[in-house]
């Protein structure tokens, strides 16, 4: 199992997104000295989930830190997070993705 589809199965199971998306933008980085890791070495999430309720920014990114907290020792260099409520999501429409 790729890096992508472990990061997927993990924050589906912990999470249960409402909305999830997973961009790899890790080409973009290829010529970075400390971009030493695999092809997912740049990762952005987008989740809207009912666990974010009644929670802030920390809070939040905390919750996917420790869900993906092998994958981000071992295999991602940089994590980009947006994470929603449901609601939240809900009122953004497709503006802020």
């Amino acid at each position: 199992m790729n890096i992508e589809d472990t990061i997927t199965k993990k924050i589906k199971n912990n999470i249960n997104p409402f909305y999830f998306k997973l961009v790899n933008f890790s080409e973009q980085h290829r010529h970075h000295e400390t971009n030493n890791r695999t092809d997912y070495s740049h990762i952005k999430l987008i989740i809207s989930s009912e666990i974010f309720e009644d929670k802030n920014k920390i809070k939040r990114e905390r919750i996917i830190h420790k869900v993906l907290s092998e994958e981000l020792r071992d295999h991602v260099h940089a994590l980009v997070l947006k994470l929603y409520t449901v609601s939240e999501f809900e009122s953004l429409g497709a503006q802020d993705l």
